[in-house]
């Protein structure tokens, strides 16, 4: 009960305050006046009691202080006093104020958009019910450069039935029976849609272990008999697809038309489900066609597998390695098995790793680059910041002083200091929560693919401790700073000083030396940006093998379900027609595959006379490209020998193909590859049988899978030729206008084949190019905005030093122009000290840079870490931004009137 009674009491103190003040001072008044009329019974005259009456107690206004003392409220009077105060001295100070602020945003809203992306990608756990036990497994052949390849069916199958570490192992494929990867038609009511796919079986669904918010899953039977021509027509729609295209109303147990054929609505998956940030919206039941899940030399199968509870994923890896290293005599074959020692170019082994680090890939790098890019920004922000609050508490000093003279302790002094940074840094932060949360959004506009997990970026919790954080850092750094700046050894010499202000020695080179560490980290900053703005320019003058200019390029697929492959072609070929009588189209052609961005095919495809390392008369070819129409001439790719696709060849018996330098050089390795033959499977590209076609050409490299990565071998077939199609193809235009006024005309000719086919993805090939780029441009140019701003941060703290030097010499320098000094003379001294401030930071960042640009030699393509010229370039631009910043405070001192000077003074 005391203690509620103790809370109770200070509660009425705080909240009636009032009515306390009122009882205390009619208490004090009680006793005084007793204390009066004893001293007056013994004798005292009036006057005399009053006075003793009063030196007994002490003073009432002591003792009402003691008396709040004993309430312990009166620090959150002083907080309400000290808040007050300070608005009041910062609207004073307009400028200061919202310099601080502006700057004090940047910084914290800089840190805090990144560390949203660095925890939504990097550090917050997928959201599947114990994500730390979901791995990825893959194929790698490291002779060729293959990374994060899928598995063959056969390796699928008997993995899952090998292992024991694993409580579920699941597979799924992107493919499914269109050419073009992880997307299907969709109609609903009169609305075609293009969405995103995949093709899942049940025991993946049961390895992610999420539940459906409507109906139910694929059963085993539904993904595992893999017979006949199409899978079966029943699907699952994501959340998100059924509550935009659907409007949420109920569908399970109902048909949508999806690739041309009715499926059956199974299931809703629940909001947020995903595999492999796909972004898929619809779920469809795995399916294989007979032969290719016969084939070991077809990875098709991506593969996710739940650990055992207790099963750590070191336990995991060695069964696996276990695995691989007898492989073949486990299956009874050693027909492109798996092994431990992948050595030649046909050999593969398999990887496990987290799911987590597999969707993320080589993202991680980049975010935490720019993690501690933002870091260096804070350095500069808070070495910037110190300098002004340093530069204002030197001018308040006389204030600081007075109130210690007249009894204010300096912990008095310190919380009040402590308030005022507290205040601006409160200010900053939720501006600076505004700028991340704004910036964040318009980054995921402008880079949906760019960035993995794009639905995770939110500002949540931790980010908010985060930010929570850095504004408490900086409103201590605040009080610390201004009221070190604040202390003086002499009260007198303090007083006497006035508003003229002094400072001595120690906070010269204090201030110099933050403005030596904002260029340096400024420097840094601007050196990793120069180098990762070298790797881009480097990546957009790469020669990718075709003319991108004046190419516009779209996307279509005709549904298997309605059309044979014979049909397909004859449909695209109208497209094609169609689309080459346009006034301003200079050529069209089609294709399976669009360069730069495609995943490897890697078919093994038999070859006439070849024997591979291993004794195996095919090779794996890492792309397969059919094609219609003039390919070669349309995408400007050159023949370098033989000759390119004729009209002619449609008429002749024997089939025909071209294949690329790359390929010749390694399958014929000198010899000249024209009339060499090799044999496609027919299945890959809708033909019934598999023929030998025969070598009459070699094109020049196209790289395929990125700019920055050397191009595989490419075998390219003639559609025409066969009279088939595979269900998506990719039209490309050469033509003089750009892709808007193409548009409707595309939209047009494509509805006159198939009114329920969409036309996605229409764009010129400039911009496909641009997307093959667009992480390290979006490193780029988020790193050089970074940069910015820490070089016009150390560019305004090497002006404010020399600034705030120059008026507190306002009298030396008058007194010197007085003597005869020149103005020339005090304009190079002035800025010679603002570059020797420079040089020192430019000396120290370069030795930083050449530290951190190592850990950063994985980002450039094209360019060395130590690389000269960029190096120079910076040291260039620093100079002169130093240069501008140390002339105008040079020139203001050079121009004083010593009469004016030395009569203020």
């Amino acid at each position: 009960m005391r203690m509620l009674d103790k809370v109770r009491l200070r509660l009425r103190s705080l909240f009636r305050r009032p009515n306390v003040e009122f009882e205390l001072e009619t208490e004090l008044r009680f006793h005084l006046d007793q204390l009066i009329e004893e001293n007056i019974s013994s004798g005292m005259p009036p006057e005399e009691a009053r006075r003793a009456a009063q030196r007994m107690i002490g003073g009432i206004a002591q003792c009402k202080e003691e008396c709040r003392d004993m309430l312990r409220v009166n620090f959150v009077e002083d907080l309400v006093q000290d808040v007050r105060y300070t608005i009041r001295s910062l609207a004073k100070s307009p400028g200061f104020t919202g310099v601080v602020v502006a700057t004090l945003a940047l910084g914290i809203g800089a840190n805090i958009a990144i560390f949203t992306i660095l925890h939504g990608v990097l550090l917050r756990p997928l959201d599947y019910p114990k994500p730390d036990q979901l791995m990825y497994l893959t194929a790698e052949a490291p002779a060729i450069g293959g990374t994060g390849s899928a598995l063959s069916a056969p390796e699928y199958i008997e993995f899952r039935q090998m292992n024991r570490s694993f409580a579920a192992v699941g597979a799924y494929s992107t493919g499914g029976a269109a050419y073009t990867t992880g997307e299907v038609n969709l109609t609903t009511g009169d609305r075609p849609l293009r969405v995103r796919s995949i093709s899942v079986d049940a025991h993946l669904l049961k390895a992610l272990s999420i539940q459906p918010e409507q109906g139910r899953f694929f059963g085993d039977e539904e993904t595992a008999r893999w017979t006949g021509t199409l899978p079966p027509p029943i699907a699952i729609l994501s959340h998100e697809l059924w509550r935009t295209a659907f409007g949420q109303r109920p569908l399970v147990g109902l048909k949508v038309e999806i690739e041309g054929r009715p499926h059956e609505i199974v299931g809703i998956m629940p909001p947020g489900a995903d595999v492999m940030d796909n972004h898929t919206q619809v779920w469809l039941p795995l399916w294989l066609h007979p032969n290719m899940a016969r084939q070991r030399e077809a990875h098709v199968l991506y593969v996710i597998a739940r650990l055992k509870d207790g099963v750590i994923a070191e336990v995991a890896q060695t069964e696996l390695s276990a695995f691989l290293e007898n492989w073949g005599d486990r299956v009874g074959t050693t027909d492109h098995v798996p092994t431990n020692r992948p050595l030649r170019s046909v050999d593969h082994t398999l990887q496990l790793r987290a799911l987590q680090d597999a969707i993320v890939g080589n993202a991680s790098r980049p975010i935490w680059v720019l993690q501690a890019a933002v870091g260096f920004v804070l350095l500069i922000v808070c070495a910037n910041l110190a300098n002004l609050v340093m530069a204002r508490a030197g001018s308040r000093r006389r204030e600081f002083v007075l109130r210690i003279a007249l009894g204010a302790s300096r912990g008095r002094l310190l919380r009040q200091s402590v308030t005022e940074g507290a205040v601006m840094s409160v200010a900053g932060g939720i501006l600076g929560l505004w700028l991340a949360s704004a910036g964040v959004r318009a980054l995921i506009r402008a880079y949906p693919t760019s960035i993995p997990r794009p639905s995770e970026l939110t500002i949540n919790l931790p980010v908010l401790l985060v930010a929570l954080g850095l504004s408490t850092g900086t409103a201590l750094l605040f009080g610390f700073v201004a009221l070190g700046r604040g202390r003086t050894s002499s009260m007198a010499a303090a007083l006497k000083e006035g508003a003229r202000g002094s400072s001595g020695a120690w906070r010269h080179y204090g201030r110099r030396g933050l403005v030596i560490a904002q260029v340096a980290f400024a420097v840094m900053l601007v050196i990793g940006t120069g180098l990762l703005v070298q790797t881009v320019y480097n990546l957009t003058r790469i020669d990718a093998g075709f003319d991108r200019s004046r190419l516009v390029t779209f996307s279509m697929t005709l549904p298997m379900a309605n059309s044979e492959p014979e049909a397909r072609a004859q449909a695209y070929q109208r497209v094609l027609d169609r689309l080459r009588s346009l006034p301003g189209v200079l050529g069209t052609a089609a294709m399976s595959g669009l360069p730069p961005n495609r995943t490897p095919d890697a078919i093994a495809s038999p070859i006439e006379n070849y024997t591979s390392d291993d004794g195996r008369p095919f090779a794996i070819i890492d792309y397969y490209q059919f094609v219609m129409g003039d390919y070669f001439g349309t995408m400007g790719i050159p023949i370098v020998a033989g000759r390119g696709f004729e009209r002619t060849d449609t008429a002749s018996q024997g089939k025909v193909a071209i294949v690329n330098e790359t390929l010749a050089k390694r399958i014929w390795k000198g010899q000249n590859p024209i009339g060499h033959r090799l044999r496609p499977p027919g299945g890959s590209f809708g033909a019934s049988d598999d023929v030998w076609h025969t070598v009459i050409g070699v094109a020049k490299d196209v790289r395929q899978r990125g700019v920055e990565r050397p191009a595989g071998t490419e075998f390219y077939v003639s559609l025409d030729q066969h009279g088939v199609a595979p269900p998506s193809m990719n039209v490309v235009i050469r033509t003089t206008l750009p892709p808007a006024a193409l548009s409707g005309t595309i939209q047009q000719v494509v509805r006159e084949v198939d009114a329920a086919v969409p036309v996605v993805r229409l764009r010129d090939m400039d911009s496909v190019f641009a997307e093959s780029i667009r992480r390290p441009r979006l490193l780029a140019q988020l790193l050089g905005a970074f940069a910015g701003l820490g070089l016009l941060l150390a560019a305004i703290g090497t002006y404010g030093v020399l600034s705030y030097m120059v008026t507190e010499r306002r009298r030396e320098i008058g007194i010197r122009l007085a003597l005869g000094a020149t103005r020339s003379h005090v304009l190079t001294q002035i800025m010679k000290q603002g570059l020797q401030v420079t040089a020192l930071g430019v000396t120290i960042g370069l030795a930083g840079a050449l530290a951190v640009t190592r850990l950063i030699a994985s980002l450039l393509f094209g360019v060395q870490p130590t690389d000269i010229v960029t190096i120079a370039f910076v040291i260039a631009t620093i100079t002169a931004v130093a240069v501008v910043a140390s002339w105008l405070p040079a020139w203001r001192a050079s121009r004083l009137d010593p009469n004016v000077v030395l009569r203020d003074e």
